[in-house]
């Protein structure tokens, strides 16, 4: 089932977030900043208007135990509604609407 995409939104595996971030999904939840949360039954989606607060955002989810290697990572994905992913994954397809995963 397709998430809704909007502006910028940072996407991750539940299975991901299970394995990897401090306190799994239900944590996750609790930390997104604003009501921008989507799911369906295998990815995440938080959502946000500028680069500053993703910034703030991707710094809270490093320290919660996701990794981040220079536009390498395969725990998250970045889309822009306008340009795209700003790296690719192996795990993830999209268009200008909304995003799902592959397989």
């Amino acid at each position: 089932m397709p998430i809704s995409i909007e502006f910028i939104n940072l996407i991750i595996r539940k299975s991901t977030l299970e394995e990897k971030y401090k306190g799994r999904l239900e944590q996750f939840i609790k930390d997104v900043p604003n009501k921008s949360f989507r799911e369906d039954d295998e990815l995440v989606r938080y959502g946000c208007m500028n680069g500053n607060t993703l910034e703030r955002f991707i710094d809270l989810i490093l320290e919660r135990g996701l990794e981040y290697k220079d536009k390498n990572t395969i725990d998250f994905v970045v889309i822009n509604a306008l340009s795209g992913a700003t790296w690719d994954v192996d795990w993830l397809e999209y268009d200008l609407e909304s995003c799902w995963k592959l397989g």
